[in-house]
C-alpha cells in the first residue's frame, strides 16, 4: 500500500462501462513525511475520500474487479483506505 493525496476528480465525457458510477480521483503519491513524491495517478474511490484527503491506495490487480464485482475491470489503483493520522518513529 502506498500512502497519498487526493489532488482532484476526473471527469470524463466517455467512459468504460468499468469505470461508470465510480468515482475517478487523482491522487498524489506521498513519502512517510508527507511530502509528493513522483507523478499523480489516475485511482478508483472505493471510500468515499475527498480532495485534500490522505489516503492509502494500491495497485491491486484483480481485487477491483472483485470489490465491484466487474468480471474484467481495467483498474490498476484502488482508494482503500482514509489515513486518520501518520506517525513515523524515529
Amino acid at each position: 500500500m502506498k500512502l497519498g493525496r487526493i489532488i482532484g476528480n476526473l471527469v470524463t465525457t466517455h467512459t468504460l462501462p468499468a469505470y461508470e458510477r465510480r468515482k475517478l480521483m487523482m491522487v498524489q503519491p506521498l513519502d512517510t513525511q508527507r511530502q509528493a513524491q513522483g507523478v499523480p495517478i489516475m485511482a478508483i474511490d472505493y471510500v468515499g475520500a475527498g480532495e485534500g484527503d490522505i489516503v492509502l491506495f494500491s495497485a491491486a490487480p484483480g481485487l477491483a474487479g472483485v470489490v465491484f464485482g466487474i468480471e474484467k475491470a481495467p483498474v490498476n489503483e484502488l482508494i482503500m483506505g482514509i489515513v486518520d493520522r501518520v506517525d513515523v518513529g524515529k
